[in-house]
């Protein structure tokens, strides 16, 4: 009888030697998982603040608009030119009373404008501008329906303001055919 209860005792030691062991690589399962999970939750908040940054500095800006029906100039000074029609304002930059852009980031910005005018003789010359400082000079003598188009990438400071100008003496034409736009994006904030 003594005999058995030692082997059963034995089996029970060895059982709970088993267990322990069992045990123990459970702790260090569930220690390893833990950490796992701890690196995995670092790196989602991460992920989640570089995606909201993203989206916080990821500044939308373009626009596109177009000058009223009429006839403009011929003026004796050179006079800015108002594209009061708005055909896209993403952000708001560009007032279409005023006609200025003006950069709500400092960045890279593209800028391009399409000038018409359909009185032949008259000349026609535009110019696009930053900050009273003119960047781009077209010019055409018009012999029909005469079109001048330039484009520019321009590094902005936020606040810098972009506009046309309408160089004295010269004329443009303008219908519901959107012939004079001027347009503008944001390519990247810096």
């Amino acid at each position: 009888m003594v005999g058995e209860q030692e082997a059963e005792l034995q089996t029970h030691r060895d059982n709970v030697a088993s267990l322990e062991k069992e045990n123990h690589a459970l702790v260090s399962r569930v220690s390893a998982s833990e950490e796992q999970l701890t690196a995995l939750r670092a790196e989602l908040e991460v992920s989640t603040l570089d995606e909201t940054g993203m989206r916080s500095s990821g500044t939308k800006v373009a626009f596109s608009a177009a000058l009223s029906s009429g006839k403009f100039g011929p003026y004796t000074t050179e006079t800015q030119l108002v594209y009061r029609r708005s055909i896209t304002n993403l952000g708001g930059a560009y007032s279409s009373n005023t006609g200025v852009f003006t950069a709500p980031v400092r960045g890279a910005y593209y800028f391009r404008f399409t000038a018409m005018n359909n009185k032949h003789g008259e000349w026609m010359a535009v110019n696009l501008c930053r900050n009273s400082q003119r960047i781009i000079h077209n010019s055409k003598q018009n012999d029909g329906n005469t079109f001048i188009s330039n484009a520019a990438v321009l590094h902005l400071n936020q606040g810098d303001e972009v506009y046309m100008r309408l160089h004295e003496n010269c004329g443009l034409f303008e219908n519901d055919d959107t012939y004079n736009t001027f347009s503008g994006f944001l390519l990247y904030s810096l």
